[in-house]
């Protein structure tokens, strides 16, 4: 079974939202209601267990922001019109065309307008508060890169149910959403629907705390950002990691139901298991090796080669971990297979070129740092980003035996925000069905 990636999966269990959502159905029918959108539901447990509903419409109703009984905007509504309110006659004035306007007139009245309109957006987006998983309030600024977000980011029932919930200290259980109105060329009326990829995509990761990719009874998906540990560490600060995420979200799910682990620094593709026997299934896969994965990674360098497989056995430095050394004695074998995609030209954090080599990995064995060995030991350049392996390599890894590197120097001018290495593809067998389960996830950066 080909599982395509997406960049929103429906994070939770739909059926009891969904019932909900079908009452809500009957009450617009039995209004008549003409208003077109989205229209969602959120059930919920609160600490004592008991069962709550919470209910949203996307962006205003009716004309109206807030309604009893309904989730609230994102914004202080009394704000949110004095955001507006300063250009909003300026470009209305600047919508309607004078007459007889040359197209150098209709050029700049465009552009004056767009500045306007944009200059709006900025002042409305900076109201914008979510409260996320762990009951903290973010902005706009605080999840996104993006200067300007597409028009009505937060004004999805998604991002407002789950909103709620989280300021109210609720675990949210099933969500589901319907669209309501006339047709269109996307959307059939009485229709449910996941998130959208269009906006909800840029905030719901942060609100939830993970970028849910798949959901079952038995597997959960994800995208790992760059940052997060994948379980948890020693000592108190280092608790925040996928696993104690992922089971906040579902405290269903078992309490140990990770079956491999990314570095800290890599992003991508994690699969955990709700119950024991689908982690003893997939760990018995990755065990065998029957697990595929592939690497994406943008090398600080050029490689020649077009391709091969790298060999190399290495080991835990002792006097310096988690930091690897090749070992031909006591090192544990990993193998690697890799093809170069090409060779370019990057902007370092300095705004310095830099020669750089996308380069897709294939590990067939699972040992402590292997791509970033292979790329520093075996390809001579190291990640971009990697403050670990970091060095040109002068010798190749026949001649660098037990980790006594024969030459190294200081190869990055500038300490990089992350390791651009990203887990891309993750396919398996499915622990229950059997069926095969491969899922793609494109990295951040420029690859």
């Amino acid at each position: 079974m080909w599982r395509k990636k997406t960049a929103v999966f429906a994070p939770f269990d739909e059926s009891k939202a969904r019932q909900v959502c079908l009452k809500m159905m009957e009450d617009l029918e039995r209004q008549k209601c003409a208003w077109t959108g989205m229209f969602g539901a959120l059930v919920c447990q609160d600490q004592a267990g008991n069962e709550v509903v919470l209910r949203a419409f996307g962006g205003s109703y009716q004309g109206a922001w807030n309604r009893e009984g309904w989730a609230p905007p994102l914004f202080d509504e009394e704000k949110y019109k004095a955001a507006i309110l300063p250009n909003d006659k300026k470009i209305h004035e600047l919508s309607v065309a004078p007459p007889n306007e040359t197209l150098e007139q209709k050029a700049a009245r465009d552009k004056e307008r767009l500045f306007l309109c944009n200059q709006t957006l900025q002042k409305i987006y900076s109201l914008y508060r979510f409260c996320c998983f762990d009951q903290k309030w973010r902005t706009f600024s605080d999840i996104s890169r993006q200067k300007l977000l597409p028009t009505g980011t937060g004004d999805c029932s998604a991002p407002k149910l789950l909103s709620q919930a989280f300021s109210l200290g609720l675990l949210p259980v099933s969500l589901a959403e319907f669209y309501w109105g006339k047709p269109n060329s996307r959307l059939v009326p009485k229709t449910f629907y996941p998130p959208c990829d269009e906006k909800c995509a840029l905030i719901l990761p942060a609100i939830l705390g993970l970028k849910i990719v798949y959901r079952d009874q038995n597997i959960l998906v994800v995208e790992k950002p760059s940052g997060l540990l994948s379980v948890p560490g020693r000592g108190p600060d280092k608790q925040d990691c996928v696993v104690t995420r992922a089971r906040r979200l579902f405290p269903q799910m078992i309490e140990q139901p990770s079956v491999h682990r990314l570095d800290m620094d890599t992003s991508g593709l994690m699969v955990l298991a709700f119950d024991e026997a689908s982690h003893r299934a997939l760990n018995a896969q990755f065990e065998n090796r029957l697990v595929r994965k592939k690497y994406m990674a943008v090398l600080d360098g050029v490689v020649k080669e077009e391709g091969g497989r790298v060999e190399l056995k290495h080991r835990v430095d002792l006097e310096n971990r988690p930091r690897q050394i090749l070992d031909d004695v006591y090192g544990k074998l990993a193998v690697t297979e890799w093809k170069r995609i090409r060779v370019w030209t990057r902007r370092d954090a300095n705004g310095n070129e830099r020669k750089a080599t996308s380069v897709l990995f294939e590990p067939h064995t699972g040992r402590t740092h292997q791509l970033r060995v292979a790329a520093a030991y075996a390809l001579g350049a190291p990640i971009v980003g990697d403050n670990l392996y970091g060095k040109e390599i002068d010798c190749k890894p026949e001649n660098c035996g037990g980790g006594n590197l024969s030459q190294e120097k200081d190869f990055s001018e500038v300490q990089e925000s992350r390791l651009l290495l990203h887990a891309s593809e993750l396919a398996f067998a499915h622990p229950v069905t059997g069926q095969e389960m491969r899922f793609e996830s494109p990295p951040s950066f420029s690859f």
